[in-house]
C-alpha cells in the first residue's frame, strides 16, 4: 500500500528550495513561512535563505523595520552572510555618506562578486575614478562594457540614484572628478573631452522639455568617452540636491493627486505646506481626482454665500471631474431650461463610464418616440442589467433628486401608448402598470431589482418598461 510523506519528512535540501522559494517573494511571506512549523522555522534562518530574500526598493521600505530591535537584527544578520541587496546599499552609503572608504570599498566589492549588477556599476564608476591606476580603469571599462551590453546601465543608474538620493537626501558628497581628467586618452578621437559639454546640453534640454533631453551617448562610437558620459552623469546628478522643493512638477502633481484621492481635507493641507505644492494642486489633474462624498448631501448643497465651496466645486467641474459633472448635467436636465446640453454633457460623462450617467442616458432615450433611440437605449440598459448595476443606480440618481426642491423639477413624461415591448405576441405587454401598482401600493415598494419586480418577466422589453415607470417615480 503507498505511503504518504508526511511534510516533517521531507529532506532538509527540499525545505530550503521551498524556503528560498518564498523569500524571493517578500519578507513578509517568508515570516509567515517561519510561522508554520518547527522544521520551517529552522529552514528559514538558514544562511541561503536569507541571502535570497528579496527587499523592497528604498522608497518603499518601510521604516518601522529598520526601527524596531528585532526586525533590525533581521537585516544585520542578511548582511552578516553577504546579502548582495543589503551590501551594496550599506557600501554605498560607507562611501558616500560616512566617507568610509576602506569599509565601503570592501562591501562593494563583496556585493559585485555575488553577482549584482548595480553594484558591479559602481565599482566600474569608482574604477573608471582612478587617475594614476590604468589597471583599474581598465578592469572598470570592462564592467561598463558588459553592462551595456546588457543594456543594464538605465537601471542600475535608478538602483543608486534611488539609494543615496531617497534614502539619505542632500548627504551625498560624490568623488571629485578632475577637469582633464578623462577615460579616453586617444589623440585621434574626435569626441574626447566633450562629453561635459554634451551632458550640459542634455540637462538644459530637459529642463527646457525637449526631446533632446532624453537622448542618450549611444551615437558615440568611442566607448571610452561613453564611460566618461556616465561617470560625468553620475557625479552630478547624484551630488544635485533632492529635497521636496526640487522634485519635478510632474511628481508634485501624481503626489497632489494621490493625496486629492484621500480626503479634500489633505489637499488643502498639502497645499499650504509649500508653494510647489500649492502650484501643482491647482493642476486639472487633481482635480479630476478629488475624492468628494457622493452621499454626502451637505457637499451638493453649499449656500451660495459660500464661495470657497462654490468656487470648489465650479474648478472641479472645469477640470472634468466626473462626478461634479453628473451632479451639474443632472441640474441642467430636470431643473434648469437647459435640456439639449444636459443631454450632450450626460453623454459625455456616460462615455467616462460613469453607470448612474449611462443609466439617466438609458432611460431618456426610451423615454422618445422613434425607435432608432429607444434601440440605443435598451441596450444601454441591457448591459446595466446584467452587470447588476440597476440598484446602485437608482439609488444614486434617488439621492441627487431627492436633495432638491421639488417644484423645481422637470420631470419627464411616459407616455403608456409609445411602450417599448411592441410585439403583439407578447402576453406581458402592457402590464406593467398594474404590476408596479401591485409593487408599490400591495406589499411595499423597493428600488432593489430582484425584490418582486420585473425580474421575473423573460421580455426584455417589458423589463426596460418597467424600469421606465421606476424611473419616473424616483422623482416623487
Amino acid at each position: 500500500m503507498e505511503r504518504f510523506c508526511n511534510v516533517s519528512e521531507l529532506p532538509r535540501d527540499v525545505w530550503v528550495a521551498i524556503a528560498i522559494k518564498v523569500a524571493t517573494t517578500s519578507i513578509e511571506d517568508l515570516c509567515r513561512f517561519r510561522m508554520t512549523c518547527c522544521v520551517a522555522r529552522d529552514v528559514g534562518d538558514d544562511d541561503n535563505v536569507l541571502r535570497m530574500v528579496a527587499i523592497p526598493p528604498p522608497h518603499q521600505l518601510n521604516w518601522v523595520w529598520i526601527r524596531d530591535p528585532i526586525r533590525r537584527r533581521f537585516f544585520e544578520r542578511c548582511i552578516e552572510i553577504g546579502h548582495p541587496e543589503l551590501l551594496f546599499r550599506k557600501a554605498l552609503r560607507e562611501l558616500y555618506i560616512r566617507r568610509n572608504h576602506a569599509v565601503g570599498w570592501q562591501m562593494l566589492q563583496n556585493a559585485a562578486r555575488n553577482g549584482l549588477d548595480a553594484a558591479k556599476y559602481a565599482l566600474s564608476m569608482e574604477l573608471l575614478l582612478r587617475r594614476d591606476d590604468r589597471d583599474a580603469k581598465k578592469e572598470g571599462l570592462e564592467l561598463f562594457r558588459a553592462l551595456e551590453a546588457g543594456n543594464l546601465l538605465p537601471a542600475c543608474y535608478s538602483s543608486c540614484f534611488a539609494v543615496l538620493t531617497i534614502s539619505w537626501p542632500d548627504e551625498v558628497q560624490m568623488p571629485a572628478k578632475g577637469e582633464e581628467h578623462t577615460i579616453c586618452d586617444s589623440t585621434r578621437c574626435m569626441t574626447r573631452g566633450h562629453m561635459g559639454l554634451l551632458y550640459d546640453y542634455r540637462r538644459r534640454a530637459a529642463e527646457r522639455g525637449s526631446i533632446h533631453g532624453v537622448r542618450g551617448v549611444n551615437h558615440i562610437r568611442c566607448i571610452r568617452c561613453r564611460a566618461d558620459y556616465e561617470v560625468e552623469l553620475q557625479g552630478e546628478e547624484m551630488y544635485r540636491p533632492t529635497g521636496p522643493a526640487n522634485l519635478p512638477h510632474d511628481v508634485w502633481t501624481l503626489i497632489a493627486g494621490r493625496t486629492a484621492a484621500q480626503s479634500v481635507r489633505d489637499l488643502c493641507s498639502l497645499r499650504m505646506s509649500c508653494t510647489a505644492a500649492c502650484n501643482a494642486g491647482d493642476e486639472d489633474f487633481v482635480y479630476r481626482c478629488v475624492n468628494i462624498p457622493i452621499w454626502d448631501q451637505r457637499w451638493w448643497s453649499v449656500s451660495p454665500m459660500h464661495h470657497p465651496g462654490r468656487n470648489f466645486l465650479a474648478r472641479c467641474r472645469q477640470s472634468g471631474h466626473v462626478e461634479v459633472l453628473f451632479r451639474y448635467t443632472v441640474s441642467d436636465l430636470f431643473l434648469g431650461g437647459c435640456r439639449f446640453a444636459g443631454m450632450e454633457t450626460m453623454h459625455v460623462v456616460a462615455a467616462q463610464g460613469h453607470s448612474a450617467a449611462q443609466y439617466i442616458v438609458a432611460m431618456m432615450l426610451m423615454l422618445r418616440d422613434d425607435a432608432e433611440s429607444k434601440n440605443k437605449g435598451l441596450q444601454t440598459f441591457r448591459w446595466l442589467e446584467v452587470a447588476g448595476a440597476l440598484t446602485k443606480c437608482k439609488l444614486v440618481f434617488r439621492g441627487v433628486v431627492q436633495g432638491t426642491w421639488r417644484h423645481l423639477r422637470r420631470v419627464p413624461r411616459l407616455n403608456e401608448e409609445n411602450q417599448v415591448c411592441s410585439s403583439h405576441a407578447c402576453p406581458t405587454r402592457g402590464n406593467m402598470g398594474a404590476i408596479y401598482r401591485h409593487q408599490r401600493y400591495g406589499r411595499g415598494w423597493d428600488v432593489n431589482d430582484g425584490d418582486g419586480g420585473a425580474g421575473h418577466i423573460p421580455c426584455v422589453h417589458c423589463r426596460a418598461d418597467y424600469e421606465l415607470i421606476l424611473f419616473v417615480h424616483l422623482f416623487d
